[in-house]
């Protein structure tokens, strides 16, 4: 899921950057974005969604 990309002129907007093909993730605790990191590997999206789901969370997933 997670793919990088060099940034070409066209993707700058006022300052600002677009990514895509990311996962990201967004969490009220950074305690828990800490432990996240140190599990989630680049493409693993699809595999951090399941666990998230068997743990008995709901994550929010948008896909445009």
């Amino acid at each position: 899921m997670n793919t990088s990309r060099r940034a070409r002129p066209q993707d700058y907007v006022a300052g600002a950057v677009l990514h895509t093909n990311l996962t990201l993730i967004e969490v009220a605790d950074p305690l828990l974005l800490e432990e996240l990191l140190a599990v989630v590997k680049p493409g693993g999206g699809e595999w951090i969604m399941r666990a998230l789901l068997k743990a008995g969370h709901t994550p929010k997933v948008i896909h445009s």
